[in-house]
């Protein structure tokens, strides 16, 4: 188990740059048709390539593989990249609109390199349909992990260490996007079930439809900005900070404000909008969280196997985020800072495991 100062220095390292790209003759080195062979590289590294069509055809054995995400505007299937390496295949819906969203996210991923941000593999931009190419965590995403049961039977209840230890690591990763990039990347859809958990249940932020970066993140759209900008208005229903909503101004503090709904999630184990009131998660518990009454919200199916005062300060950190107010919300910096200073659960979660060579 790493100390305070290890896993200080844990932590920093992740921030600064991405873990080294497995060697994949697939992914990495083999020709293909149509262009397929090229790499994209940033930092002197092979971040990634792009597929030809008739290569995403072949992986996903003609799109009838296992499709393993399904959305408004795009599926993702299972994906067959070697014999012994599994991928992701986001095949984004044909419109000029949504071809521009998926190029949007391919670029803002392909600057992307952090050990908690999905890796993107490659991509396919031949047709309308956009496809990203993506590492697979098997465990699925957070959201699932958390609320439903699988096989209709209750799933094993996600320990408190671990709930701690995905905190982190998206604080982390949001960090990264806020204060790593220049310019500074947004998300704008932070929520559970944009948060895969790999192998080791280790979090990996993903869904960059909405992301913002630079200049643009700050400015105001114009109004009907789903005809104008071509993409819808960023954010998910309890998630969304109210801010943007009444503004159109999107910033960092708008992600702060959804990571603070997501604390709340994972303290709680209830969902971001109660599906039988439509109750705001915010509304429903912060009012007993200020006034001291932690025990009647935290997750029961926990079985009070917590640390009551590592859930009062994350509970806290969780209403300061979701502050009305964008000026009282820490930034994402201060947040990883407040979780390394006061929460040790997550030394057990993640600091007795090496991390992973970091690269910038």
């Amino acid at each position: 188990m790493l100390d305070g100062c290890g896993l200080l220095a844990f932590a920093r390292c992740c921030c600064v740059g991405g873990g080294e790209m497995e060697s994949d003759a697939r992914v990495s080195d083999e020709p293909g048709c149509g262009g397929a062979g090229s790499v994209v590289e940033k930092g002197g590294g092979v971040v990634a390539r792009r597929f030809g069509w008739a290569e995403i055809e072949s992986v996903t054995g003609g799109f009838s593989s296992r499709v393993i995400g399904q959305g408004g505007f795009s599926t993702v299937y299972l994906a067959s990249l070697t014999s012994s390496r599994l991928g992701a295949v986001k095949v984004q819906r044909s419109s000029e609109r949504l071809h521009r969203a998926f190029c949007q996210e391919r670029d803002v991923l392909l600057s992307l390199r952090h050990p908690h941000v999905v890796r993107l593999l490659g991509y396919c931009d031949e047709r309308d349909e956009g496809v990203l190419v993506f590492e697979y965590a098997p465990n699925g995403d957070l959201h699932e992990r958390l609320h439903h049961r699988s096989g209709g039977k209750s799933r094993t209840v996600l320990p408190w260490a671990r709930r701690m230890a995905v905190a982190f690591q998206v604080a982390m990763a949001l960090e990264y996007l806020h204060e790593s990039r220049d310019p500074a990347v947004i998300h704008g859809d932070i929520k559970s079930s944009n948060v895969l958990l790999d192998a080791n249940h280790d979090a990996k932020l993903c869904d960059f439809g909405f992301a913002h970066v630079g200049f643009s993140a700050a400015v105001r759209p114009p109004s009907g900005a789903t005809r104008a900008w071509g993409r819808p208005v960023m954010g998910s229903p309890g998630y969304a900070d109210p801010h943007f909503l009444r503004s159109g101004v999107a910033t960092k503090k708008s992600d702060v404000y959804s990571f603070g709904v997501l604390l709340l999630e994972l303290v709680t184990g209830r969902e971001a909008i109660c599906a039988q009131t439509g109750h705001r998660l915010t509304a429903a518990v912060g009012p007993s969280i200020g006034e001291g009454k932690l025990a009647d919200v935290v997750d029961r199916r926990l079985g009070g196997d917590y640390d009551v005062e590592e859930a009062a300060t994350v509970a806290a950190l969780a209403l300061r985020c979701v502050s009305d107010g964008t000026g009282l919300r820490p930034s994402m910096a201060e947040v990883v800072r407040e979780l390394q200073e006061k929460t040790t659960a997550l030394i057990s979660a993640v600091g007795s495991k090496p991390s992973d060579k970091m690269v910038s």
